[in-house]
């Protein structure tokens, strides 16, 4: 089936060198992936107005059905997303009267006054849906352009968060109705290559779902078999899928141990 496409952006040089590990990027993916959306790529940019405008006049070619973009909405002078993405889709950045309520609000309450540069986080696309943020000053926000669904996020990870779990993934949820099954299992006294072939030949029947094997990661032991889904008929394949794989590794590799994961 068809999924919903989407890219996920994220702005700011700490990412690129080396200074902060871009955290935001997974949570978005993950949790739009359980969506049902198909992360089509996660790209970071510096804090450069012609090369994230060149980037994104590039990225709407593209035309995925939702982005989403993560940092440059605070105060300083290198919070530029709102003006990156006005110059590339020539929509003008107004002042937008929720988004000034909660900046006052946030700052009164911390006894500070409304510069010029705090002022500068009320200014949204027009027709934008500003997103109030309980962890932060920075609203985040919603426009379309050209089809395309546009989510605009502040880059710290406690207010990225707060503004995805409350807003973004709720409308998301209303966007697209078709749910993500998943399953997954460990398999201990193998490798790769061994387990390979016979996934191929399962992938070669379940040519709708996604079917993976990687070294696991935490104990760094064992191979993680991930099988998943989108859509009402992927509950049931998924579940004969994990359950053929099974007893193929089971049959193949009696010396093997296989151990569940949590969902």
């Amino acid at each position: 089936m068809d999924l919903p496409t989407a890219e996920i952006v994220c702005l700011g040089n700490e990412l690129l060198i080396g200074v902060t590990t871009n955290t935001n990027a997974t949570f978005i993916g993950e949790n739009i992936t359980r969506l049902g959306i198909e992360v089509r790529r996660v790209t970071c940019i510096r804090d450069d107005l012609q090369l994230a405008v060149e980037f994104f006049l590039e990225l709407f070619e593209r035309k995925p059905n939702i982005i989403i973009v993560s940092g440059g909405l605070g105060p300083t002078y290198d919070d530029i997303q709102l003006e990156v993405l006005s110059k590339a889709t020539s929509i003008e950045l107004v002042k937008n009267s929720k988004a000034l309520k909660q900046i006052k609000d946030f700052y009164e309450l911390r006894n500070l006054s409304l510069t010029e540069d705090r002022m500068k986080m009320a200014y949204l696309p027009v027709k934008a849906i500003a997103f109030d943020n309980d962890v932060g000053s920075a609203p985040g926000c919603y426009f379309k352009y050209k089809e395309m669904s546009i989510y605009c996020l502040p880059g710290v990870p406690t207010e990225m968060k707060d503004i995805m779990n409350r807003h973004v993934i709720p409308q998301l949820q209303e966007l697209n109705r078709s749910e993500l099954f998943e399953n997954k299992f460990q398999i201990f006294g193998c490798v790769e290559s061994q387990l390979s072939p016979f996934i191929k030949e399962l992938k070669d029947e379940f040519e709708d779902l996604y079917i993976k094997s990687h070294p696991a990661y935490k104990d760094k032991q064992g191979i993680v078999i991930h099988i998943s889904g989108v859509g009402d008929i992927a509950k049931t394949q998924v579940k004969t899928a994990i359950k053929k794989l099974r007893e193929c590794f089971e049959n193949n590799f009696p010396e093997a141990r296989v151990m569940d994961l949590e969902e």
